[in-house]
């Protein structure tokens, strides 16, 4: 069973509410990109941006091709359930609702994730696709009816997942995958046999699909043991085709979606010592060739006989947009490897043309992704993880590792730029901008990594990498062009994460911090972290940390916060590499909450250095860590060295880099920047588990940590320190971590082992080596308002029981830290509140209660008594403009006390309207109350008398009035149950 993000929970309501939201079709308005954003202007105030977030929308999933003709009668009910209780509505109903409630967009997109709640469903196959005549003609009627009811469809139609079919039958092309498996020959007469599982149906997102055989191959090879490691070296000029010989047996022993074939033959005595082969079962796949001259054409048709046909469109589906793959974790697995990769002969092509016409016969090099398949081996290598590399040197060596880097990037940037491009046409055709919100993989690591953990649950033990663990599933997101978060980026709106999922709580807060990280460089800058697959009371929790970071949480917390997320010096290198050196691992090398992410591709392409600082997406990071980094780009080194030259800092750790991205010689540049020596072996460094990591100079405060693990993750990199350099680390004879400070008194560290940092304590004891790493070298400064006291957000997040963050427009939030509750539940997306009572009963959680007595944070001394997570700004002047608590009626801050209620309240939160939302006499403050009675809004920054009005039935509308007064400063307002809950709008009186 897959996953299933959390955007799709309104709609068990029957609206979807924030964060997912749809942008109205009303006066489209300039914006950065290339066409005007859909700006849905209200009464009071408008919705730009991340605002538009916040707006509902309604929607329709569909599980069966019977339910979308089902819908042509507008007044037939069919069953919309999206958990186990049935929801049985019409057409009409649907869009009747939605007018009542103002929502602008009607989501209708097929998900066959949901037919698990709708019982007959099964696992029928599909006929109709976006791509299909027959599809466009119904959607066409859809769309008609709807707009009765001024409703645009969000429908997905570019994904991946969604076009095959018409496009198979219209160019005659499609997707090719090849999969792969070693086995041995007998080099006297040429015989082999070869065993595998060949695919037949895989089942994604959009449903499931057949898989066909398009032909056998069969390469012979010979290998070279390369001493002290468990890699071999294949020539690939004596990689010999020997298909002709090659014959096919159905082994009877069929699975689910596969069956066992027996690939076998003999001849070529003349090939000689060839004494391995290679065999590759190519599929023909029902999508496109993303990389043939055809594709765009073919997209930009189809968009246009959309357009032709009436179909209005608001936004893009766009949940999990992958190119076609099998949801089933770790199910496709030959002796332990996940071995197959997408080779359409668009892809082979584009490929040649980019790195040498030696790959215009791409099949033959799937040998250099072939790992661990020795199970024919006489020896212990049979369990280890064998991989074929060019030659036997160390740059040979990294070479292979940098072409399988090259299939990776070359395959995501295809795909991508591909659906950009169509994506530009569809808002060209449609006037406006299409919102495109959620995020591409269908799974997660760490959260669907595999560790053998016997019969103790599996989440709680997904934060290090520990003996125990097996297998990452990022390889198949690669494999699926859809593991580079940031990439995708440019596709999809604001982006996100389902991290969170299946029950994984996400307690060292990874997931919200790689949330900020791909919101930085969006178009619409907010990301959402989302979670699902737990208890109830257990989802708030998270939801608290949600509302710290501001990673589309409450919206209480967004209209303080600006709909932003929280600031930090630091900024991460985010491992896209990691798979392509080894496969079996993850994207990530430490789990570490407290700096924001990037690609060093993205980091180039966007980032630019000035006045000590890497600004990024209108943010400033005066320190830049790299964790495991291989294939530096020039310009990277270039920008990590003026970096250190105008007094920032840089860290380096894992593996030295010997060559860069294109393949050229990058260590002697590496090495003068961090003033060290370092001598590559064949190995990616040498193993050292059980050793202990100790620390001195500049970071000998930083505790000891031990190396867990003899896995590539964990390997050090011992170094000789030049003239100048300080030994910061090491580990018995090794010198691991040098220290190299410039007359601007920026410095380069290196750090040759991983630091580990898991907040959580999962192995019953804490780390917290990056953040002691980044304490020491002054990388979380405090403001000096506070004396000699450090006042920084990070810095007190990992040395008090709250998370602290700080936001742009000055908002500082916090939370009660919810990282000791072990998981310890059923992952499944529905719940079962009975059972899950039952389980908190057993488990209950820990208090959430807030206590703060002048804590000093951000240049500020706070006094607070609350619950859940709290968020205060002032003005320049001192004054308490926006803030949002829950179970509190003050807040002190500065000296000076803020009573807003005699009682204490159950939740609210009050802020100015941003001047961009802002309209010729409409809202200029925002606030909702959950609880009764009076509460009092500080005035000392409004400039006028105010008038409220509770919001209408649509957003942003102007209500009844709700009688205030002007008492002490304050405005007044009693809550009453009838006006609970509601949005209250602040208005300039007018003047008679």
């Amino acid at each position: 069973m897959k996953k299933k993000s959390l955007r799709l929970l309104g709609i068990l309501l029957g609206v979807f509410i924030y964060p997912w939201a749809s942008i109205s079709a009303e006066e489209p308005t300039p914006m950065n990109g290339e066409m005007p954003e859909n700006l849905y202007r209200a009464e009071l105030l408008t919705y730009p941006g991340a605002w538009a977030f916040q707006l509902p929308r309604a929607g329709i999933i569909l599980v069966t091709d019977q339910e979308l003709r089902d819908l042509e009668d507008p007044d037939k009910q069919i069953n919309l359930s999206l958990g186990h209780e049935p929801r049985m509505e019409s057409l009409r109903q649907v869009c009747e609702r939605a007018k009542a409630q103002g929502c602008r967009t009607l989501i209708l997109a097929f998900d066959h994730f949901f037919s698990q709640y709708r019982p007959g469903m099964g696992d029928q196959m599909r006929s109709l696709y976006p791509d299909k005549p027959e599809y466009i003609q119904r959607i066409a009627g859809i769309s008609k009816f709807a707009q009765q009811y001024g409703l645009g469809l969000e429908l997905s139609l570019l994904n991946p997942l969604e076009i095959g079919p018409g496009y198979q039958q219209e160019t005659g092309e499609s997707g090719k995958w090849m999969h792969y498996r070693k086995g041995l020959r007998d080099p006297e007469t040429g015989a082999f046999s070869v065993q595998l599982w060949r695919q037949t149906r895989w089942a994604a997102n959009k449903g499931a699909v057949n898989i066909e055989s398009d032909s056998v191959r069969v390469f012979a090879f010979r290998e070279r043991r390369i001493g002290g490691t468990s890699y071999r070296a294949v020539n690939p000029d004596e990689i010999i085709e020997i298909s002709d010989s090659a014959q096919v047996e159905l082994l009877g022993d069929k699975r689910e979606g596969m069956e066992r074939i027996r690939v076998y033959g003999k001849g070529h005595p003349e090939l000689g010592e060839l004494n391995r082969v290679l065999v590759v079962q190519v599929y023909r796949v029902p999508e496109m060739d993303y990389m043939s001259d055809k594709a765009f054409p073919y997209l930009e048709r189809l968009i246009d006989r959309y357009a032709d046909a009436g179909v209005k469109l608001n936004a893009l589906y766009s949940d999990e947009a992958h190119i076609q793959q099998d949801w089933s974790y770790f199910g496709h697995h030959d002796h332990g490897q996940f071995a197959m990769r997408y080779v359409s002969d668009g892809f082979a092509k584009k490929f040649a043309g980019k790195y040498g016409d030696q790959y215009k016969d791409f099949t033959k090099y799937l040998v250099y992704f072939c790992y661990g398949q020795e199970d024919f081996a006489h020896d212990l290598s049979a369990t280890e993880p064998v991989m074929h590399v060019f030659g036997d040197s160390p740059e040979e060596i990294r070479r292979t590792a940098l072409f399988r880097s090259w299939y990776y990037r070359l395959l995501q940037d295809e795909v991508v730029d591909l659906f950009v491009k169509a994506k530009k046409h569809a808002e060209k055709r449609m006037g406006f901008q299409l919102e495109a919100r959620a995020h591409a993989t269908w799974a997660e690591s760490p959260t669907i990594d595999m560790w053998r953990v016997g019969e103790e649950n599996l989440p709680k033990n997904q934060y290090e990498y520990t003996s125990n663990f097996v297998w990452s599933n990022t390889v198949h997101q690669a494999a699926a062009a859809c593991s580079d978060y940031f990439r995708w980026g440019d596709f999809l709106t604001g982006n996100g994460n389902d991290h969170a999922e299946g029950g994984w709580l996400d307690r060292d807060y990874y997931a919200q911090a790689l949330a900020c990280s791909t919101g930085l460089l969006n178009e619409v800058p907010y990301s959402y972290a989302a979670h699902w697959g737990m208890p109830n009371e257990t989802s708030q929790r998270r939801t608290n940390i949600n509302n710290a970071f501001g990673t589309a949480g409450s919206p209480l917390f967004g209209i303080v916060e600006d709909m932003s997320h929280r600031e930090v010096e630091v900024l991460m290198l985010y491992p896209f590499d990691l798979v392509a050196v080894e496969e079996r691992f993850g994207s990530w090398m430490t789990q570490y909450g407290y700096a924001d992410m990037m690609t060093q591709n993205k980091v180039v392409e966007c980032g630019q250095v000035k006045d000590g600082a890497l600004i990024l997406g209108g943010r400033r990071y005066t320190t830049l860590a790299a964790t495991f980094e291989p294939f530096p780009k020039p310009e990277l080194l270039e920008l990590m060295k003026t970096l250190a030259e105008q007094g920032g800092k840089v860290i380096w750790s894992g593996p030295p880099p010997v060559i860069d991205n294109n393949g050229n010689h990058i260590l002697q540049a590496w090495q003068d920047m961090f003033g060290v020596d370092y001598s590559p072996s064949r190995n990616e460094g040498l193993m050292a588990p059980g050793r202990q990591v100790a620390f001195e100079g500049i970071l000998e405060k930083v505790p000891s940590q031990v190396i867990l693990t003899d896995l590539l993750v964990d390997h050090i990199y011992p170094v000789s320190p030049r003239e100048g350099s300080l030994v910061v680390a090491g580990a018995q004879n090794h010198i691991l971590g040098v220290h190299r400070v410039l007359p601007s008194n920026g410095s380069f560290t290196f750090l040759g082992f991983r630091p580990r940092d898991d907040q959580s304590a999962s192995l019953g004891y804490e780390t917290r080596t990056w953040f002691e790493v980044f304490n020491s070298l002054g990388s979380y400064p405090g403001t000096g308002k506070s004396g000699e006291v450090n006042d920084n957000t990070e810095y007190l997040s990992r040395t008090t029981d709250y998370l602290f963050c700080r936001f742009p427009n000055g908002t500082v939030a916090v939370a009660k830290h919810f990282f000791n509750y072990e998981e310890g539940w059923p992952g499944g997306f529905a719940r079962n509140p009975e059972e899950d009572k039952k389980i908190l009963e057993s488990r209950p959680l820990p208090s959430d209660e807030i206590h703060l007595k002048d804590q000093v944070v951000n240049g500020h001394k706070v006094t607070f008594d609350g619950t859940s997570a709290m968020a205060f700004r002032r003005d320049s002047a001192g004054n308490l403009i926006a803030f949002a608590g829950s179970n509190c009626s003050e807040i002190t801050l500065d000296g000076k006390t803020t009573r807003f209620a005699d009682e204490k309240i159950p939740q609210l939160a009050w802020a100015p309207v941003p001047e961009n939302r802002q309209i010729p006499n409409g809202a200029r403050v925002q606030l909702m109350v959950y609880g009764t009675g009076k509460i009092r809004i500080p005035a000392e920054s409004l400039s006028s008398p105010m008038d409220a009005f509770v919001e209408g039935p649509t957003p942003g509308s102007r209500g009844e009035t709700v009688p205030s007064v002007l008492e002490d400063g304050k405005i007044v307002i009693d809550i009453t149950p009838s006006i609970q809950g509601r949005w209250i709008y602040l208005v300039n009186r007018k003047v008679n």
